[in-house]
């Protein structure tokens, strides 16, 4: 039983032989890429005890004690969060699945599909274990070891015309193939690296070293086209078989496509509010994603999940707010395409406080309310805010956040100007924005902290992955204001001017309201290669926003 009553000695069995793992179970085949386990015990809203736990690579399942029956007293959870990627290789032989395998796929991968190699053994991986060994197309093993390093190895397998190299550990665990930090510069070795564990991986090396021809069977994904991201919890016990197997239907499908202007590298997350929240503290960690390509996740649904997508050094963007996906729906989600301009959350939105003005404005989110983005570590672009009481410049900042102390109390218009420029930064579109937003504002009751009534201006126009529209195509501005402002008032008048030629001539777009917003529809003239837009919007508390953001997309 999961309840143990200290009203006396007790004594408790923990019998390791009826542990029973502790998993998530995909319909696809899958590779486990993260996984956080939370525990739960409580007896009253402040009386309890959790936990979370992060296993590393080194360690290939988790383990628990079936409980029995339910708890009688409180609450209690057991479960996590596992990501679970499209196996980048599958490797077998004809008596044995490696599915213990770690791999980095290197700069030059396997050819996406089936392989047939015959693997040799190279010993600790150096150029004399290559002798008289043929690995030219083949799978190459080697022990781990204290003398050879992985570069060494890998640099003599590719040397040696290797197909794969197979590390296989010389301890307990499991061992990651290659050093390739994923927050920093790539480090990619120049063939598929792979890592075995010491059982499995000497039962190979046996069976090559008994002189028979061993051939692997190897399934080669070059690019990740699917991702599982899965919570379970069970509730008051651990069954019997902790098992989670979720089926199709069980599940949202989430169409992500990432849609920077070159290929690099993204780190991408997707992290579930548990009990007390989101927090990077609960995170799994992040993965990596190629910044231009398309894949398909499958996510349990209901769950309220936090996520963010990076290009180290150039821009960060992530989830304004919660965002949960219903069982059997299909939503499509996009990273770094057009339209990039500032953005607001709930949780960080302008504010003001006694005599004090504070802004946070990231100045490149992505085209929809869903993102804000940001460039930290960006040392190419150029950010700024400034504020004004009327014409007067009260202060400024040469980034996306500004302080301003020793305003007056009285109620009185300010305004706000949020200037963005790529600079050397090369990517093409909103190569510049300039917003200004006209607020009223005073000091309210000592200490009370205000949400200032910033409108914010989303964009919607279908573009290719390389952000370009048609030169008919529908754009639609939507206006609106965050949840928990003071001061605002309905949004009534929105005017939308449209350049072709980069602001040299401007077209007023004739706007029609719908549910989602204004919409209107593009006339670009043929020679046209960009759209430039200068949008406004007005409440009826004389709340304003102005927005030119240069070369917004391109036209096909």
């Amino acid at each position: 039983m999961t309840d143990i009553v200290l009203d006396r000695d007790r004594t408790v069995v923990i019998d390791a032989r009826k542990a029973r793992r502790l998993t998530a179970v995909t319909p696809r085949a899958s590779s486990l890429d993260g996984v956080r386990i939370d525990v739960y015990r409580g007896v009253a809203d402040d009386d309890y005890t959790a936990t979370s736990r992060w296993p590393d690579a080194s360690y290939d399942s988790v383990w628990t004690l079936p409980t029995g029956g339910k708890v009688g007293v409180g609450a209690f959870e057991l479960g996590g969060h596992w990501r679970l990627n499209q196996p980048a290789i599958t490797i077998s032989t004809s008596g044995h699945d490696f599915d213990d395998a770690i791999v980095h796929r290197g700069a030059a991968p396997l050819p996406k599909g089936h392989h047939t190699l015959e693997a040799v053994f190279a010993g600790d991986g150096d150029a004399a274990g290559y002798r008289g060994k043929g690995a030219e197309g083949k799978a190459v093993i080697v022990r781990n070891n204290d003398t050879v390093s992985r570069e060494d190895q890998a640099a003599a397998a590719a040397a040696a015309g290797a197909k794969l190299l197979l590390v296989v550990n010389d301890g307990p665990g499991r061992i990651v193939p290659w050093n390739d930090p994923i927050y920093g510069a790539p480090n990619l070795a120049p063939l598929t690296v792979a890592s075995l564990g010491i059982d499995e991986g000497e039962k190979l090396i046996a069976q090559i070293q008994r002189g028979r021809r061993t051939l692997l069977h190897v399934t080669s994904n070059p690019a990740t086209e699917y991702v599982y991201d899965l919570v379970h919890r069970f509730q008051g016990a651990v069954p019997a078989d902790p098992a989670y197997r979720p089926g199709s239907k069980d599940l949202a499908r989430v169409n992500v496509s990432f849609r920077n202007y070159r290929q690099s590298r993204v780190v991408e997350s997707r992290d579930d509010y548990w009990r007390f929240g989101y927090s990077t503290a609960t995170a799994i960690g992040a993965s990596e994603a190629p910044a231009i390509g398309e894949r398909t996740d499958y996510v349990t649904a209901g769950v309220s999940w936090h996520e963010a997508a990076t290009i180290v050094r150039e821009v960060g963007q992530e989830s304004i707010r919660p965002v949960a996906y219903r069982a059997g729906t299909s939503t499509d989600l996009h990273w770094f395409g057009p339209i990039h301009r500032p953005r607001s959350a709930p949780g960080t939105s302008p504010l003001r406080q006694d005599d004090l003005l504070q802004v946070v404005l990231p100045g490149w989110g992505d085209s929809g309310a869903g993102h804000v983005g940001g460039t930290f570590l960006n040392s190419m672009v150029s950010n700024s805010l400034k504020l004004y009481q009327g014409d007067t410049l009260l202060g400024e900042a040469p980034y996306d956040q500004l302080l301003v102390t020793g305003l007056r109390p009285e109620r009185l218009p300010y305004r706000v100007v949020s200037e963005n420029s790529r600079g050397t930064w090369a990517n093409p579109y909103s190569t510049s924005t300039r917003t200004e937003w006209g607020f009223t504002s005073e000091a309210g009751a000592a200490g009370a902290i205000e949400r200032l009534p910033f409108i914010q201006l989303d964009y919607a126009v279908n573009t290719d992955v390389a952000g370009k529209a048609r030169r008919r195509a529908d754009l639609t501005v939507t206006p609106s204001h965050l949840d928990g402002v003071a001061g605002a008032g309905d949004l009534r008048a929105v005017t939308l001017e449209i350049s072709y030629d980069d602001g040299a001539t401007w077209r007023k777009a004739r706007l029609d309201r719908g549910r989602d917003g204004w919409r209107t529809r593009l006339d670009a003239p043929a020679a046209a290669s960009f759209v430039t837009l200068r949008a406004a919007a007005r409440d009826s508390r004389g709340n304003t926003v102005a927005q030119t953001i240069t070369r917004a997309f391109g036209l096909k």
